[in-house]
């Protein structure tokens, strides 16, 4: 009986260890990218160098002046719709979350794990985003606008340290350029912005978009060719909380 008892109480030690290993990975999830948690759960630190990715940025059309006249609690309800449509746009087209912040995002497609066809997804990731973002309501009335940019090539991807703790993301050009092609949809009367790398790989991913070329992009030397995708062309009016014609795109991030 005691061997029996013995038996029966490791067994029992087992199974809470197991539970509380799976709710320390669930917990995990909660606070990293999905793809970088799936690396650290299996016992494996993500690979640290450079990569060629696809950076995309998507920050909220005249978000100051919402946040402006309304309180607290409908600003973090609406950023919290924003953050949750945007981030279910990204995984499912198979991108990570890197970083939100207030009204912006940043993802990366092609890291932690290499991504054949990167340029494509975060290209469709972005028309995505920019429908279902316009479906949203806003708390106290109004549509959200987004603009969105995307450039893809070289970067470093790791781990940042900070004084608590360690900041997975990827740092260069790329990204530097993908956050200035953001900026510009507002100057260009843009949805989305994305630059000739990846509009030359996104194939079928990219019709519509409208070639600028020799751009002047702020805080570079070169002028670079870049690829607009009008306002009109992906549904959205130019007012930033105007309603948007035609019916929501994706009914399962209402």
């Amino acid at each position: 009986m005691a061997d029996k008892l013995s038996g029966e109480l490791e067994r029992f030690d087992q199974a809470e260890v197991i539970r509380e290993a799976r709710e320390m990975q669930e917990t995990l999830r909660r606070y990293v990218p999905g793809a970088l948690a799936d690396e650290l759960t299996k016992g494996r630190a993500p690979e640290v160098g450079r990569r060629e990715v696809s950076v995309l940025f998507v920050d909220i059309r005249g978000y100051s002046t919402y946040a402006e006249s309304r309180s607290a609690s409908e600003i973090f309800s609406t950023v919290n719709r924003y953050t949750r449509c945007v981030s279910e746009i990204v995984i499912a087209h198979g991108g990570s979350v890197v970083e939100f912040n207030g009204d912006g995002m940043m993802a990366i497609f092609g890291a932690p794990h290499a991504m054949a066809w990167k340029e494509r997804a975060a290209t469709e990731a972005g028309r995505e985003i920019v429908r279902s973002v316009a479906a949203l309501s806003l708390e106290g009335g109004g549509l959200i606008a987004v603009g969105v940019g995307v450039a893809t090539g070289e970067a470093f991807v790791g781990n940042i340290q900070a004084a608590d703790r360690l900041i997975w993301s990827a740092i260069g050009n790329t990204t530097n350029l993908a956050a200035r092609l953001q900026t510009m949809t507002r100057e260009l009367d843009a949805a989305m912005v994305i630059d000739a790398v990846t509009f030359g790989r996104a194939g079928e991913a990219a019709p519509g978009f409208r070639k600028h070329a020799a751009a002047t992009i702020a805080g570079r030397r070169k002028t670079e060719d870049i690829y607009a995708l009008p306002l009109a062309s992906s549904q959205i009016t130019p007012d930033r909380f105007a309603v948007a014609p035609g019916p929501p795109q994706s009914n399962r991030l209402n």
